[in-house]
């Protein structure tokens, strides 16, 4: 590579992005469409990179992390669960069970903890969990999509998706590990719902702990339940580190 690739205005163009996208792609980590183009999702893929390959995370590409790239296996990403994930994970299957009080009120003791309480609460949940057990608030400082975003965590999906692509966190739609967080679309639209990931079992299923759900309404069944999934139901799973 005969540049550095960096994040500019305009953009940087050209095969020798498409090279590296290409590349990203082929390891699992997402980016969206290839297109040659070094913008913030190409970078934040970069960096998720360069973390599960103990570089400097800069999101900048140069000799270092080019030559990583084109002696990767897929075999050697994202193998890791998360600390932290995994300590959410703990705190969210002590919940099991708990229901919205009233029923079909939204009122739960995790809005009540976050502050906007009788609102869809799936992400007000992981937020919940990822705090007080891994003393992480989600999207903290977020600045790309401030939809939601409060002290404690995050209240709205697509913004949780967005900084988990922007951070260099985001997995994309591959086999998930304990911990990671899952952030579902239904219909194809913007995500609808969220939870954190319990077990990969195979053949594209996975099991999951979620706020806000039930048998008969996936995005709004107003109780904490473990539930079995399938990648086709997913944008993609992010991982916290």
């Amino acid at each position: 590579m005969n540049r550095e690739l960096h994040v500019t205005s305009p953009m940087m163009t050209g095969q020798d992005v498409l090279e590296v996208q290409t590349a990203l792609d082929s390891l699992g980590y997402s980016l969206g469409e290839l297109d040659g183009e070094y913008g913030p999702a190409t970078a934040g893929a970069v960096r998720a990179f360069q973390r599960d390959h103990r570089l400097d995370v800069d999101g900048i590409v140069g000799p270092i992390t080019s030559g990583a790239l084109v002696t990767a296996t897929a075999a050697q990403t994202h193998q890791a669960p998360s600390e932290k994930g995994t300590l959410a994970l703990a705190e969210a299957i002590k919940h099991i069970g708990v229901k919205e009080d009233p029923p079909n009120s939204n009122r739960t003791m995790f809005g009540e903890w976050f502050g906007v309480n009788g609102v869809a609460w799936c992400n007000i949940f992981v937020s919940y969990c990822f705090r007080i057990a891994a003393n992480y608030t989600i999207a903290e400082g977020f600045a790309g999509k401030a939809d939601g975003v409060y002290p404690k965590g995050c209240a709205y999906v697509p913004t949780t998706e967005a900084w988990l692509r922007t951070t260099g966190m985001w997995l994309g739609r591959v086999p998930p590990l304990r911990g990671d967080i899952v952030i579902y679309n239904w219909d194809g639209g913007e995500p609808d719902h969220i939870g954190i990931v319990e077990s990969y079992l195979g053949n594209g299923r996975f099991s999951a702990i979620e706020g806000n759900t039930s048998v008969t309404s996936k995005s709004n069944g107003g109780e904490v339940q473990r539930a079995t999934r399938h990648l086709t139901q997913v944008d993609g799973f992010g991982r916290i580190f």
